[in-house]
């Protein structure tokens, strides 16, 4: 391959006693290598409190390639993150952390993947971090993968490589760490092409680390639930749970209108008038609430589509009755298994036919198309 220039850089919070090394060995590295046709390296000084600054001003000093960004207070993984990318000039641009954690010398591992590839990321084979850290990796990486359809094996590696024009195009919005499963989102929905390969993981002998702190275990998920209510959550996500709300609401408001028909407004003595009223508000709501806030139509409600919306309706009910007759009579079950094994069933048939059936108007087929 020819052979392509880089920046490199290291996000650095408190790494007095790791930065020098990291480096010096990465300056070794990369004049040794026959991938590499010029380079600088950015150390970005996230605010440490210790001596991290100073060092990394005299690496500047005796490197020519080597530059120091200070943040005047610590601003967080992903906004160190975001720096780096954002202050690489060459055409491909680097990370890792400053921890010693990762073998620079595998970099050429990532090199060798450029051709054909948008990005190249490394997974840890195997993660040397405690058992709780694993577990915790786990639930990450399983959480990014509903919410944002993210399939990668390890989202938190620090060891990438990417295409600078590809990446400093995204509008990453993270400051803490959710900003590598940012980043990796964003890519994807770009259509980026993306390469992963193993890399070494090693234990940290100096410093500590500050992944597992609660406060940026907190504000991982804090930016995580932002970023899906915002741009990133996929559509049908979103509107299985409105589906879902709409349908506690409008069950509330059936059971309100009943109480307040049959004790306050004189239905005590004709409960089933009172319960087809009660039944019929919360339907009339569930119409206009799906319709427009659970999947977006804009357009004039038209009779075809209250009829569409009354016909499944009335599917419901009859479902609805069936299969509990069925679970409870026929298969045996339990009745609260049957009732669980019900709801859910008509929830998913209703949702179905809402989304494809009742509510798809012209508009709404079009914006779908788009989506898609």
């Amino acid at each position: 391959m020819k052979p392509i220039s880089l920046s490199i850089f290291f996000p650095a919070f408190n790494e007095e006693e790791n930065i020098s090394l990291a480096v010096e060995k990465t300056v070794r590295v990369v004049e040794e290598s026959p991938y590499i046709s010029a380079y600088e390296i950015i150390v970005v000084n996230d605010g440490s409190t210790d001596g991290t600054a100073e060092v990394a001003e005299r690496l500047a000093a005796k490197y020519p390639a080597v530059r120091v960004i200070n943040h005047d207070k610590n601003r967080g993984y992903g906004a160190a993150l975001q720096t780096g990318l954002h202050a690489a000039t060459l055409d491909y641009v680097f990370f890792t952390d400053a921890d010693l954690q990762f073998d620079i010398l595998e970099l050429q591992n990532l090199l060798v993947h450029i051709p054909g590839n948008d990005a190249v990321i490394g997974y840890r084979a195997p993660r040397r971090d405690p058992a709780m850290r694993l577990v915790n990796a786990w639930g990450w990486n399983t959480l990014n993968r509903m919410l944002f359809g993210l399939r990668i094996m390890d989202i938190d590696c620090a060891f990438k490589l990417f295409r600078r024009d590809k990446v400093q195009a995204l509008k990453l919005r993270s400051k803490g760490a959710m900003i590598s499963a940012e980043t990796l989102i964003r890519l994807t929905r770009a259509g980026a092409r993306i390469k992963e390969i193993p890399v070494s993981h090693l234990p940290r002998l100096y410093g500590s680390a500050t992944g597992a702190k609660p406060t940026v275990i907190f504000r991982a998920f804090r930016e995580m639930v932002s970023l899906y209510s915002k741009d990133l959550g996929l559509v049908g996500h979103k509107e299985v749970l409105k589906f879902m709300t709409v349908g506690v609401l409008n069950t509330t408001l059936d059971l309100v209108g009943y109480l307040l028909l049959t004790r306050f407004l004189g239905f005590g003595a004709t409960p089933t008038a009172a319960k087809f009223f009660s039944f019929l508000l919360g339907t009339i709501s569930s119409l206009f609430l799906n319709r427009t806030w659970t999947f977006g139509v804009r357009t004039r409600l038209n009779l075809a589509e209250v009829l569409r919306f009354y016909t499944v309706v009335s599917m419901s009910i009859t479902l609805n009755v069936g299969l509990m007759y069925f679970f409870v009579h026929m298969v045996g079950l339990y009745d609260i298994t049957a009732l669980g094994l019900t709801t859910l069933l008509t929830f998913a048939t209703n949702y179905t036919l809402s989304k494809l059936w009742v509510f798809k108007t012209p508009e709404r087929s079009t914006d779908l198309a788009r989506q898609h």
